[in-house]
């Protein structure tokens, strides 16, 4: 932990921009830890709260542009690679529309789902760009606001989470995952047989 803060202390908004980049783009790297961290730093006066605030809606806002114009020029091929997924998530896109990018970044992946789907659709760039951005600034401000709120307790829960505690929680969530993915699986098959059956 002392290192993360050492070395935002001296790289600010660079290391927070590549880290939410990173991660918005779909490579599964928590970028939560780094913006508590940035937030403990700039309610010390050692950080810009203002620099990491732009970095971060910078980064997303560049990951998501590139998801976007994925889906607007790919649209088809990649409906044909993920159909499965798409389909899973597309009633729930019709349901709610642009609204979902409000809370997707709560979700893991579900931003590269619905991103390029946007596009594909043919959504107004202006348009979706609007409610992205409150998203961005929504998912960004909890771990930010935290940090800046517990200051020293980040800095507890960071050293706890740096040993073998944060180990047994992603094998608990990766364990409900598969738990959850696993019975609606199953459940499909048993749906389908039936069909096929009838």
């Amino acid at each position: 932990m002392e290192q993360i803060a050492e070395h935002l202390a001296q790289h600010g908004a660079t290391l927070v921009f590549a880290n939410v980049f990173v991660q918005q783009i779909g490579v599964p790297v928590p970028a939560e830890p780094i913006l508590l961290v940035s937030g403990s730093l700039a309610a010390k006066g050692l950080l810009s709260l203002v620099r990491v605030v732009v970095a971060t809606v910078a980064a997303s806002a560049l990951a998501d542009t590139i998801w976007f114009l994925i889906g607007r020029r790919f649209g088809p091929a990649l409906r044909r690679v993920f159909r499965r997924p798409v389909e899973v998530r597309s009633p729930r896109f019709d349901r709610w529309g642009l609204r979902a990018l409000l809370v997707a970044r709560f979700l893991p992946g579900a931003t590269q789902v619905i991103v390029p789907m946007a596009g594909d659709r043919g959504v107004r760039f202006t348009t979706f760009f609007l409610y992205d951005l409150a998203g961005i600034l929504l998912w960004a401000a909890l771990p930010i606001t935290g940090g800046m709120l517990l200051p020293g307790r980040v800095e507890a829960l960071l050293h706890m989470l740096s040993g073998g505690a944060l180990w047994g929680l992603l094998a608990a969530a990766g364990l409900a995952a598969i738990v959850y993915y696993g019975q609606r699986y199953l459940r499909r098959g048993s749906r389908v047989s039936a069909a096929r059956r009838a």
